[in-house]
Order: structure tokens, then C-alpha cells, then sequence
């Protein structure tokens, strides 16, 4: 280690200028001051919705929708490790759209490191569903404004869009009351014919979420609609489009409660051809985890396993990350008293059998206070997880704050939190990724003017800026030993 820690030095001096040259060269990069975060987007009008996906190169995608000209148009944009923009400053438009409102769409990435989008389309005379292929150079492979997936005179909503491991594609949507699913080549050519249909012996069934499994395969998840109730449930499709997990889907959630209505809860593979999945229910609010293993059996207890075992307080807005190395799941949420005027910040960690780990009432992040706090986020590192989210402060003042815990639950950053963002002014939609150099990228919609595209990088020793790295290669652990980037 100490040969290691001596060489780490000599190679920090020597990159010392070179590091100065490209900060000063770059037009944006990684800030290493939450007062100043990177700029992706400040054109008139509004920019909202971000998603950003990781790419093998330590970089990432990032897309969201552009409002400068009159309509959501999708954008496009593309950073390095170093998050510097590879395209034009505000992005790449990918499709232009009359749209004077928003729905979710899908962002993801192929096997050959292309970025996928899909989204809804109002280029015809009947919304369609779309889908856009754009390569690391920000070529539209699949033309400007993609290739339709749909022909429908149906209601079409809500896409979402895989890279599977085969090198298809798979773009899925609700339409009327089901979930359909279509496999694409290459070239953006349909390989199922007809697409798949999931429909509901009753009520109604609307997309949730979507990734790629094992063999080409793909896991979906949607919200079963009944009379009063809303439950969760996921079907896998393998390659050829059939149902892996039997023609009853699996029932993630159908117990006696009821899930928030528009509340679309995503999941996160496990690695392992399965799922891990969290969401809250009304009357009382509570939060639930639960596995789902790639054969479709379900490794927790059915309809989950409550984050906090604490009757008086309540609990929404949840998020899991999971380990796969120890099987571990990490479900972070926001705490409210019961009168739903103080909130806090909590997490739990579930073992591989689903026991909490962390008490039964889970450990808390941030302490109940007059402050509201959204769009929690999670991602694993180290044996335990880092959880970040928009602290309101005050109307149009939404800091971005963010803690990192070990496995036992303890705070591993001093100070406890810190701050991703620390400017005065509005804060939405955050999402996040881990970078393959295993530091935190996270965008948002920010309020500097009419809604603008801001991005922020997160090291694991808690400092922003300059990612830091081992010399001989991408590496996590001991973080004392880690120094910045070479350029």
C-alpha cells in the first residue's frame, strides 16, 4: 500500500498542470463547487425531465425535453468521465414534437453503446409511439425524429426502451388498458409479429418500468388497476416474446392496500436475471422491498417487506438500490410524522432473505424537520449505498444533498451530508447513475431561469469535482488512496 500511495502522489504532482490546462481548456466539466453546477441545457424556455444512463467510457447520456421552441422536443446529450460535453452545448434534437405537455418516456443504452430513446410522437394524425437509436457521435442512426414502433388508432402512453443483451431492442407502452411490448433489430426492424399484449382479465394494466435480463430477455413491470385498487405486478418476456414467469404474471404486491394513485414505481435489476422492486401504499403510507429472483419465485415474503416496523410515523416515496456481490438491497424513503408535517430522510438494508438489518425501524439520514424532501435517489457502493434528494428548503430553494453509509448503517462522510447542489433556486426530477469509474452523476431540472439542465458528479470520498480514480484502472475501496483523474 505504501508503494501504491507513493507512486499515487508522484502521479498527482506530475498531472497537476496538465489537470489545470484541461479545466481551463474545457467549455464544461464536473464542478467541484455546488454553487456552480455543470450547465447541459439553458436555452429560453423550459428543459424538464432529465434521465441519464452510464456508458462503458466512465461517461453517460443524458436526455430530457426541450421546451425553447414551442413543443417537448427530445434531447440528446452525451459527457465523458470528466463530464465534458462530446455534442453541441444543450444537446442533440432528436425528435421535434408538438407536444404543449409531458409524459415519462425511456432512456437507456444498447450493447454497442448507442443511446435508446423512446417517446410518444404526434407527427401523424394519431399519437404514436417512437423510438430513436443515436450513436456515441450523435448520429441518428434510426433518422431524425426515430422510426414509429406503433400503427394505432389506440391511447398510447408512458414508453420505456431496453438494449438486451442479444443487441436488440426492446420498446414497451401502455396502450388502452394493457402493456405491449415490441423487439427490435438493429436497424429498428419489429422482430415479434404481432407485438407482445399483455392484457388484463380485468381492469386495467399501465407500464411501469422495463430492463434488459439475461439471454436477450426483458422484465417489465406495470400497476394492475382494479375496482378501487392498485397493485404491482412484472412479467418476463424472454427473446422470442413469451412469458417466463407463467401467464399469471407475478403479483408483486396484492395485498390489502393500495398503491398512490399515479404512482409508477421503477425497479432495478439484481444482476441475476431477477428484480428488485420498492413502492409505498396509502391507508397508513408504507414503504415495501421485495426480490423477485429470475425464475419468478419471490425471495422476501409475499407483497414484500415493510422498510420500518414503527406504527405512529408514515412513510412514501421510496427507492432501492441492490448489491449483487452480497445480495443485499438498500430502500431509502422519506419519513413523515403522523400528522404529515415534519419529514425526514431514512434508510433500511435487507439481507438476501429480506430481514432488516438496520433495526426494524430503519436508520435515520436526516431528522424530522420542517423541511420536504423528493425524488430520492440510491445507488450501492462498498458494502453500502449512498443516498442522495431535493431538500425544499423554502419555496424555489432546493438544495440537492446527498450521505453516504456503510453496511451497518453509520454516516462514512464528515460531515454527515453534503451538499450536490447548494444554490438558491428551484430543484426537479432528479435521477442519477453510477459511473463504470464508480463515482455518483446526477441531473435535475433546475429554476436559474425558466427550468434549465444541470449535471453534478459525486466522488465516493464525498468531494465533487475531478473523479477520482486508481492509477492502474477504475477501481473502488479504500478511498484514502485514490487520486484524480488523469486527463
Amino acid at each position: 500500500m505504501q508503494l501504491r500511495l507513493r507512486f499515487q502522489r508522484r502521479l498527482t504532482a506530475a498531472f497537476l498542470v496538465s489537470l489545470a490546462s484541461l479545466a481551463a481548456a474545457a467549455s464544461g466539466q464536473w464542478s467541484g463547487d455546488p454553487a456552480a453546477n455543470l450547465v447541459l441545457s439553458d436555452r429560453m424556455g423550459e428543459q424538464v425531465q432529465p434521465k441519464i444512463v452510464a456508458g462503458a467510457d466512465g461517461g453517460a447520456y443524458v436526455s430530457w425535453f426541450d421546451n425553447a421552441t414551442g413543443g417537448y422536443d427530445v434531447t440528446l446529450q452525451r459527457l465523458d468521465l470528466q463530464g465534458v460535453e462530446q455534442w453541441t452545448h444543450n444537446g442533440v434534437l432528436v425528435a421535434d414534437r408538438g407536444f404543449s405537455s409531458t409524459q415519462d418516456y425511456g432512456l437507456a443504452i444498447d450493447t454497442g453503446g448507442n443511446a435508446l430513446l423512446a417517446y410518444r410522437d404526434d407527427s401523424g394524425a394519431n399519437e404514436q409511439i417512437a423510438a430513436a437509436k443515436v450513436s456515441p457521435a450523435g448520429a441518428l442512426l434510426w433518422g431524425v425524429g426515430g422510426i414509429l414502433v406503433t400503427s394505432t388508432t389506440g391511447f398510447v402512453a408512458a414508453p420505456k426502451i431496453a438494449g438486451a443483451s442479444d443487441g436488440n431492442v426492446v420498446v414497451a407502452w401502455s396502450e388502452d388498458s394493457s402493456v405491449m411490448a415490441q423487439k427490435l433489430d438493429g436497424d429498428g426492424m419489429p422482430l415479434w409479429s404481432p407485438a407482445v399484449a399483455l392484457v388484463p382479465a380485468r381492469g386495467a394494466f399501465q407500464l411501469c418500468d422495463l430492463h434488459a435480463a439475461e439471454d436477450g430477455s426483458v422484465i417489465l413491470s406495470f400497476v394492475h388497476q382494479g375496482a378501487g385498487t392498485r397493485h404491482l405486478w412484472a412479467q418476463k418476456l424472454d427473446t422470442d416474446g413469451d412469458p417466463v414467469w407463467g401467464g399469471g404474471h407475478v403479483q408483486v404486491y396484492d395485498g390489502a392496500g393500495s398503491l398512490q394513485f399515479g404512482s409508477f414505481p421503477a425497479f432495478v435489476p439484481d444482476g441475476s436475471g431477477g428484480a428488485v422492486f420498492s413502492w409505498y401504499i396509502t391507508s397508513p403510507l408504507q414503504v415495501f422491498a421485495q426480490r423477485v429472483l429470475a425464475n419468478g419465485s419471490e425471495a422476501f415474503a409475499h407483497d414484500g417487506v415493510a422498510g420500518s416496523t414503527d406504527l405512529v410515523r408514515l412513510r412514501a416515496s421510496p427507492t432501492v438500490a441492490f448489491d449483487p456481490g452480497t445480495e443485499e438491497s438498500f430502500l431509502f424513503w422519506v419519513e413523515t410524522d403522523s400528522l404529515q408535517s415534519q419529514f425526514g430522510i431514512w434508510g433500511q438494508k435487507l439481507d438476501a432473505a429480506g430481514v432488516r438489518q438496520w433495526t426494524d425501524t430503519g436508520r435515520s439520514l436526516v431528522p424530522l424537520g420542517p423541511d420536504s424532501f423528493s425524488f430520492v435517489q440510491a445507488r450501492t457502493l462498498d458494502g453500502g449505498a449512498v443516498a442522495a434528494w431535493i431538500d425544499s428548503v423554502s419555496f424555489g430553494n432546493d438544495p440537492i444533498r446527498a450521505s453516504r453509509r456503510d453496511g451497518a448503517g453509520d454516516p462514512v462522510w464528515d460531515p454527515t451530508l453534503v451538499d450536490l447542489k447548494s444554490s438558491a433556486t428551484g430543484s426537479s426530477r432528479l435521477a442519477s447513475a453510477t459511473s463504470t469509474a464508480g463515482f455518483g452523476m446526477y441531473v435535475w431540472s433546475d429554476g436559474t431561469r425558466d427550468a434549465d439542465i444541470l449535471a453534478q458528479n459525486l466522488n465516493p470520498d464525498g468531494s465533487l469535482g475531478p473523479p477520482l480514480l486508481f492509477a492502474d484502472g477504475f477501481e473502488s475501496g479504500d478511498t484514502s488512496a485514490w487520486t484524480t483523474a488523469v486527463p
